[in-house]
């Protein structure tokens, strides 16, 4: 049998998280828009599911979003600590500008991803119809068992662990069967290691629920892209993960 070898613009492609903005000290990472631009034109990105650099920055991402509208799907940052300014100023962003979805950090802003600071973040996504993606596989804030709860606490929220897991075996493991267990919990894989792992659960947690992304400025686009390219998929099942699960799934097919 031939091998067929992909370039890395072999199939249309939506990245389903990735930043705006600086991030100091560990990182010493930033990325701006024409950053982003200029990406998204080399690796055959067609939208970007975008956030900021921090939830006091949902406003340079707005600026974003409204530079590029057709290329970007804005997510609200909202940090669970903050209470009900943190409620309102997410009812705000997906009420009166429109913002595409919710994007929490529990590692980053030092909150538990099943504390009962969540719920009223996640009833505001509910009411509005918008979906949630959480940062996945970091200890003791972002565990898969402590989104396994939330979702269970939430059934109808469309729930993203974002890195379903990240760089622990284990992690990556348990949002896999977290995803098994409730139906309203989806993968993304930027920055999991484990190729074999974005086919595993695309055949054993369901072939919409696995979506394609790169994590930017964290992580770079030709590392992401070979990782699914190599995970053993068909390409149907390729051109799922790289774009049609994350256009059903943020509306747009």
């Amino acid at each position: 049998m031939e091998k067929v070898l992909h370039d890395f613009f072999s199939f249309r492609k939506i990245d389903a998280h990735s930043h705006i903005g600086s991030f100091g000290s560990p990182f010493n990472v930033d990325f701006n828009t024409e950053l982003l631009a200029r990406q998204m034109d080399e690796y055959n990105i067609e939208k970007t599911i975008l956030c900021p650099a921090g939830a006091h920055l949902n406003e340079e991402l707005n600026a974003a979003w409204h530079a590029m509208p057709e290329r970007i799907l804005p997510l609200c940052w909202v940090n669970a600590n903050l209470g009900a300014q943190a409620y309102d100023m997410l009812e705000h962003y997906l009420r009166d500008e429109g913002f595409a979805g919710v994007k929490m950090q529990p590692l980053f802003d030092a909150f538990t991803a099943d504390s009962p600071m969540v719920d009223p973040i996640m009833d505001i996504a509910q009411a509005y119809g918008k979906p949630v993606f959480i940062h996945c596989g970091h200890p003791p804030f972002s565990l898969p068992w402590q989104i396994g709860l939330l979702a269970e606490r939430h059934p109808d929220v469309p729930t993203v662990m974002i890195h379903m897991g990240h760089g622990h075996g284990v992690y990556i493991e348990g949002s896999i069967n977290m995803a098994k267990k409730y139906d309203n919990l989806f993968l993304e894989v930027s920055g999991m290691p484990m190729g074999c792992q974005i086919k595993n659960a695309y055949e054993t947690v369901g072939a919409e629920r696995v979506m394609f992304g790169i994590d930017s400025p964290f992580h770079h686009p030709s590392v992401e892209i070979q990782r699914v390219l190599s995970c053993g998929l068909p390409d149907k099942a390729l051109e799922e993960v790289f774009y049609t699960n994350a256009a059903k799934f943020m509306g747009l097919m």
